[in-house]
């Protein structure tokens, strides 16, 4: 019977009942609900019929609650602010959603790139809510296919056809070691040649850096057949501290801005560049939000690279 009752019940009714009642008036409850005089009256006695009681006393004046009435009242009002706190809340979750934008980010762009460009973007649109998500250059792409990240900001790991790589800039790698290693005073510029015969710490082959110098040509064995190999950055700043090798990263990867004991310096003959790009699946397209940021991004490349010395950062040719 419950559900009968409750199945044949309308909010427009339990409206019209809370309003009759609280002006105590057929025709201000219409005028306040903006609907006619005999439109309310159906309503409510529909809404009495459904129920199977008087609510209402109505006499030629005024209108007054029956004791069911007065029982009713505060719960039906109840009822009404309910589901108005409901809806919206709602509402502001869905909108709360909209605003929010998820970038899966390689660890060294999250800390080094990120944190001023969201404050910036921050100023002009305060609404929205930057999720960052760090991961290596595989799971960045992962993120970005499965649709748990909007768009990434990565070295290009597979060139998957289902992504789109848009250029946003590019890091020169160096030399990191101790500040008491020799490399580290030398005045003149720094050539891969100088590491030939150094303890060397690599990174794991499934990281965009070790890519990086298997790729290089011409690279000293030290290089190419590391004699550690590691997974973490954290792992690496502890070899390097321990003045047990010496490594090569991307400028931005670098550790040296954190730890003053180490030192980074460019390496030449060759140069090698992270190419760091804006990874953004092709069959989903992004919300107002999240493409306002990867705009926002694009526009501030020059700025960004400007920030670090020695071009070791640099804007690509197509971004900002």
């Amino acid at each position: 019977m419950k559900t009968k009752i409750a199945r044949n019940l309308s909010l427009k009714q339990f409206r019209a009942f809370v309003a009759v009642a609280r002006c105590g008036s057929f025709s201000r409850a219409a005028q306040n609900l903006a609907v006619s005089q005999p439109a309310l009256t159906l309503s409510i006695q529909q809404f009495e019929e459904i129920i199977g009681v008087s609510l209402l006393k109505r006499t030629t004046r005024s209108v007054e609650l029956t004791a069911q009435g007065q029982e009713l009242l505060p719960k039906a009002e109840k009822i009404l602010d309910d589901i108005e706190a409901s809806v919206l809340s709602v509402r502001a979750s869905a909108q709360d959603q909209l605003n929010q934008v998820r970038v899966a980010v390689l660890p060294s762009a999250a800390v080094r790139i990120l944190p001023p460009a969201m404050r910036g973007f921050a100023a002009e649109m305060p609404q929205a809510k930057i999720h960052l998500q760090d991961d290596n250059a595989r799971g960045v792409e992962a993120q970005v296919l499965e649709g748990r990240a909007d768009f990434g900001l990565s070295s290009s790991w597979s060139d998957d056809p289902r992504l789109t790589y848009l250029p946003f800039l590019r890091d020169q790698v160096g030399l990191i070691c101790r500040n008491t290693q020799e490399l580290a005073r030398r005045t003149e510029p720094l050539t891969w040649d100088c590491l030939d015969g150094l303890p060397f710490a690599g990174m794991a082959e499934d990281t965009g850096v070790s890519r990086l110098t298997k790729a290089g040509e011409g690279l000293p064995t030290s290089v190419t057949s590391p004699d550690f190999t590691v997974l973490t950055m954290a792992a690496l700043a502890g070899l390097i501290e321990s003045g047990e090798a010496v490594s090569a990263v991307p400028a931005l990867a670098a550790p040296d801005y954190l730890n003053p004991a180490l030192v980074y310096r460019c390496l030449s003959a060759p140069t090698l560049y992270r190419e760091l790009q804006l990874v953004v699946a092709k069959d989903r397209p992004l919300s107002s939000v999240a493409q306002s940021f990867l705009e926002y991004l694009q526009g501030q490349a020059r700025q960004i690279s400007a920030r670090f010395p020695n071009r070791t950062v640099e804007a690509s040719v197509t971004g900002g």
